[in-house]
């Protein structure tokens, strides 16, 4: 489907060609966030989760000394910090994948917009 460019519309030509940069575009996200975050959740170790079985969380609560009460409370601090952190990492990692793509669809919508008020 070719376009003459002589006898169209010039806005209908350019949305045309937003449309067609929303594909690539879309495809080029999609790619992104498959590969980028793969990438980035398959390198997630234990010890960046500090789950409960992980070396570092182990020899921390090893270290914890004191009554049985003392040491439970050292424990569950440790452990509770770290889920926080290991929350934290994954949402951070899954945040760098993601913001990207959203602002180029946003830029994008906006641009698409913009180009059908003044179609």
């Amino acid at each position: 489907m070719a376009v003459e460019l002589s006898d169209s519309n010039p806005l209908e030509v350019l949305h045309q060609r937003l449309n067609t940069l929303g594909k690539v575009l879309s495809a080029l996200c999609c790619l992104w966030i498959a590969v980028v975050g793969t990438v980035l959740i398959r390198d997630l170790t234990p010890d960046d989760l500090e789950h409960h079985r992980a070396q570092i969380i182990q020899e921390r609560v090893a270290r914890c000394e004191g009554e049985f009460s003392q040491r439970y409370a050292c424990a569950d601090a440790i452990l509770l910090n770290g889920q926080q952190t290991g929350a934290a990492e994954l949402l951070a990692r899954l945040g760098v994948t993601l913001i990207l793509p959203t602002i180029a669809w946003a830029m994008w919508r906006g641009v698409m917009a913009r180009a059908e008020r003044l179609r």
